[in-house]
């Protein structure tokens, strides 16, 4: 079989499959990830993930506690068993993907059934459709909550931006790449506690997604290379910032948030709270990062967007 590891967010992945066309793919998603073999964790201190291809047909588990269940698009099911304390806990999305969770062995096993078809191809569930939310899934198992932001660095402090597709994320994050900033993401970044209960952001580094105004698209671009941006993987989360589109105006305006908003805002930008691993510490995380300054962004033209606005913002 063939392998890629990469690392995201601290945690080790491994990949197992019998197609390069996988590997491919995998390492295009992932290129700022990648784990070099020269620098190879520590096993026994580094978490582990194996996610690997299955031919043997996937059992449900039998005999344990189904503690919810739901939908994670229109037809597909996902089903999680046991509570988060106990030796090992199980997920399985559709009829195709089985996750077993191992606590004490810091070990995630992702299983990928695959069966023979017609013509010599296999059936097996599609890469693009799973991957991101089997990360989305995996990582809180290790208290790593992703969310739906951009973000950017300064010296020793991270500067998050949400809001909703199309209000600026991948803009402002490109703005400030172009000015100096360390990059760390247009769409996705992963927050947790570290060990003095500080609130950290780690990046998820891939292509940004970035509008075509001549054939009105979107293009997956690799700012970093194209643009030369530096950039940062972990940070300490330094302020928020609520991104709202304004239209009709050149100046964007700055306007302090409350806690409780702060608290709503990362509450909608994460998973949903339902298949959060140990919602309870997901929500002490969002607690704890609700009260880091914050503002919402009324962001204008980008043409006439002036970054001394963050003057007042930037630790």
């Amino acid at each position: 079989m063939l392998n890629i590891d990469i690392v995201i967010a601290g945690i080790r992945i491994t990949f197992w499959t019998d197609h390069q066309s996988d590997i491919d793919l995998l390492a295009e998603i992932f290129l700022y990830h990648i784990e070099k073999r020269s620098n190879r964790f520590n096993s026994e201190k580094q978490h582990d993930v194996i996610i690997a291809s299955s031919k043997e047909k996937l059992g449900l588990p039998e005999n344990r506690p189904l503690v919810w269940s739901g939908y994670i698009n229109a037809n597909t099911p996902i089903q999680w068993y046991n509570s988060v304390d106990a030796p090992e806990n199980i997920i399985t999305i559709g009829d195709d993907i089985l996750i077993r969770h191992i606590p004490q062995r810091k070990l995630t096993i992702c299983y990928l059934s695959e069966s023979n078809a017609l013509f010599l191809k296999s059936h097996r569930p599609r890469l693009n459709n799973y991957i991101f939310f089997l990360i989305h899934s995996i990582l809180p198992m290790y208290g790593k909550y992703c969310i739906h932001a951009s973000c950017v660095a300064k010296e020793e402090h991270a500067y998050l931006f949400l809001g909703k597709s199309g209000e600026g994320k991948t803009t402002i994050s490109a703005i400030l790449g172009g000015i100096g900033f360390e990059y760390m993401g247009d769409d996705l970044v992963f927050i947790s506690k570290d060990e003095k209960e500080g609130v950290m952001v780690e990046a998820f580094l891939s292509k940004a997604k970035l509008f075509n105004a001549k054939f009105e698209t979107k293009d997956s671009i690799d700012v970093i290379k194209d643009n030369h941006f530096n950039y940062c993987y972990r940070k300490e989360l330094g302020a928020i910032l609520k991104l709202q589109r304004m239209y009709g105006g050149k100046k964007s305006i700055l306007m302090p948030a409350s806690q409780a908003e702060v608290f709503v805002w990362l509450m909608n930008s994460g998973n949903n709270i339902k298949i959060q691993y140990n919602q309870q510490k997901w929500m002490d995380i969002c607690e704890k990062a609700s009260s880091i300054p914050a503002h919402t962004l009324m962001f204008a033209d980008k043409e006439y967007f002036d970054p001394v606005i963050f003057d007042t913002v930037l630790l």
